[in-house]
């Protein structure tokens, strides 16, 4: 049995992998994320993490969303897009850093260290879930034809 041309659709997207493996352990962290700044810092820390979860789950999101738009398998299209993704990451987060930097009403510490977290269970995951992957190395070879 030889396994199907279009390995994407045979063993599903890479990209959509990554987000529900990413997606999964984060909606079982994010309440204890929220949860825990709540308790310790109140309802400002509170609130600081819950947009902190926020920025950090659209800025990894992102990520993934324009990978799968812009790669086609092709090793220097995944290199290029993950560089331009990268760019665009480092500056949406500075811009977001900037634009609250100011902010009075903000708990920064909540706020940062809840991104942080984040991004470990978020990196992490998608390791995980990428490592899990069932993508093909080789082609199987075509059947001989009969003599």
């Amino acid at each position: 049995m030889t396994p199907p041309q279009d390995s994407v659709s045979a063993y599903g997207s890479p990209f959509a992998a990554m987000l529900r493996g990413a997606l999964i352990p984060l909606a079982w962290t994010t309440p204890v994320i929220v949860v825990s700044f709540w308790a310790t810092r109140h309802t400002r820390g509170g609130l600081a993490a819950l947009l902190g979860v926020c920025v950090a789950v659209i800025f990894f999101w992102s990520g993934l969303y324009v990978m799968r738009r812009v790669t086609n398998e092709n090793p220097i299209s995944v290199l290029v897009g993950a560089l331009a993704v990268y760019l665009g990451q480092v500056i949406f987060l500075g811009l977001v850093i900037v634009s609250l930097s100011s902010a009075n009403w903000l708990d920064g510490t909540a706020f940062g260290l809840s991104i942080l977290a984040v991004a470990l269970v978020w990196q992490v995951a998608q390791i995980r879930a990428f490592m899990q992957l069932r993508k093909p190395v080789y082609d199987e070879p075509a059947p001989r034809p009969p003599l």
